[in-house]
C-alpha cells in the first residue's frame, strides 16, 4: 500500500515543535518527508505544509496519523490513489498536491515526464521517490500545483489517460 499524508500547520511557531515530537517519534513509518512555506524578502509565513510518505506497520501509520489531527491548528489529509477516470474537480482554492503512483516505471516514465512538462507552468514543486509496488520497482511523484486549476484538472486527465497510473490529490483550502 502507498499512503502519502498532508499536513498544513496554520501557525509553524507554536505548533511545529509539537508535530516534529510526533514525527520523530513515529519516524520509523516516514520513508520521505518534504515541508514548504511561503519565503521571500519581505516576508516568511507563519502558515507550513509538509508532505509525508509512510512505509510500515499500519497501525504505526494509522496512530501517527491520529496524533496528528489531535494537534490544535493541524489540518491532516491521506491522499487516495485511484486509477481511471475521476470525477472529483482537479483544482481547489488553496494549496493543490498532486501524486502520481506509476507502477512500471522504465516504461511509462517517459509517458508521465512529457505529460508533466507540457503542464511545467502550474507544478511549483516537485519530489520524485522510488517506490515498490506489487513487488516491481515504480515511482511515486508529489506535485505542489500552483496558478490556473483549470490547468490542474487538464493535467490530472492527462496523466488518467495512462492505463495503471494512479493519482491522489489533497486540497488545503485557503
Amino acid at each position: 500500500m502507498v499512503r502519502v499524508t498532508g499536513i498544513k500547520i496554520t501557525d509553524r511557531i507554536k505548533e511545529a515543535g509539537l508535530v516534529q515530537k510526533a514525527l520523530s517519534d513515529y519516524g520509523r513509518v516516514i520513508s520521505t518527508r518534504l515541508g514548504f512555506h511561503e519565503l521571500s524578502e519581505e516576508m516568511c509565513s507563519r502558515e507550513g505544509f509538509m508532505v509525508i510518505h509512510l512505509a510500515g506497520v499500519q497501525d504505526d501509520c494509522d496512530e501517527l496519523s491520529a496524533r496528528l489531527r489531535k494537534i490544535e491548528g493541524i489540518f491532516v489529509q491521506d491522499m487516495v490513489f485511484s486509477q481511471g477516470v475521476s470525477d472529483a474537480p482537479g483544482g481547489c482554492e488553496g494549496i493543490t498536491l498532486l501524486g502520481i503512483l506509476v507502477p512500471r516505471r522504465d516504461e511509462l516514465g517517459i509517458r508521465v515526464q512529457e505529460i508533466l512538462t507540457t503542464y511545467g507552468c502550474v507544478i511549483r514543486t516537485r519530489l520524485g521517490v522510488n517506490e515498490v509496488y506489487f513487488g516491481e520497482p515504480a515511482g511515486l511523484i508529489l506535485l505542489e500545483l500552483s496558478g490556473d486549476a483549470g490547468q490542474f484538472i487538464s493535467l490530472e486527465k492527462a496523466l488518467r489517460e495512462i492505463d495503471d497510473i494512479a493519482i491522489g490529490r489533497i486540497c488545503f483550502p485557503a
